[in-house]
């Protein structure tokens, strides 16, 4: 009588679900691709806006006035005649370049038709001490400034309200309904992002989107790598499956 031991006995595949680790992957994994789901349509969004900016930034600047700013669309390339107003600045706060902080300087300019609009100026490096702003330099005279229409973001925790009455005030935000009534004069809805050879101009560098849809697609790869890596670990951790593969090879 042939007599097989328990050993060569062959495994079977089993499953005995953990109830802690079944909850918590119930939870994390719709969670985990809800994410990358989320961080594709981010992608798809900003990929919009890219391809927005190239054809505005293809097509030759507009005269800026009245009429433009109300059929005006994100990155227009504008030309803006008109005087600044030098005695009121506001400091955009917590604005870095290269790795250091600084602030972007929005002063009102004033248009040969009586329209008021704010001019993002660029950015200017910090003193290193929120007692010291830095110096704005003054603009007089007439002036020809090149640069893109920008339409004002909402945050629901930023906005334009400034802890002094002294000028230049700094603000976390662009509102131009508060900065309006700062400055006792309407502003137009729309902003303008200056030109670094516009004379006024600071650093700009301007970016259509402050995170490209490629980084908005490397995140969706990362939510999905931890769904994967969760999924296989749940399997593992309820199965003898890597005992049944190992028994499977030695079989062979």
């Amino acid at each position: 009588m042939n007599v097989v031991s328990q050993s060569d006995s062959p495994i079977r595949l089993r499953f005995n679900l953990n109830w802690k680790i079944t909850l918590f992957a119930t939870l994390a994994l719709p969670l985990l691709l809800s994410l990358g789901f989320w961080q594709l349509e981010r992608a798809s969004h900003k990929r919009a806006i890219e391809a927005n900016f190239a054809l505005r930034q293809s097509a030759p600047p507009l005269e800026l006035d009245g009429a433009t700013l109300a059929n005006g669309e994100p990155f227009q390339r504008v030309i803006a005649r008109g005087q600044f107003d030098n005695e009121h600045t506001w400091l955009l706060d917590n604005k870095q370049r290269h790795g250091q902080v600084g602030y972007e300087v929005i002063s009102p300019l004033h248009l040969h038709d009586g329209t008021w609009i704010l001019v993002n100026r660029g950015w200017l490096k910090s003193t290193g001490d929120r007692q010291q702003l830095p110096a704005v330099a003054a603009v007089t005279g007439e002036q020809s400034v090149f640069g893109e229409l920008a339409h004002v973001s909402h945050h629901p925790m930023l906005d334009a309200s400034s802890l002094t009455d002294d000028w230049p005030r700094v603000v976390m935000a662009i509102d131009t309904d508060a900065m309006a009534e700062q400055l006792g004069r309407p502003l137009a809805s729309s902003y303008l992002r200056i030109a670094e050879i516009s004379p006024g101009a600071f650093e700009t560098q301007w970016q259509p989107v402050n995170m490209s849809a490629h980084t908005h697609t490397g995140y969706a790869f990362q939510w999905f790598a931890m769904a994967l890596a969760l999924s296989v670990w749940f399997v593992f951790s309820n199965s003898n499956l890597l005992a049944w593969w190992r028994a499977r090879q030695l079989q062979k």
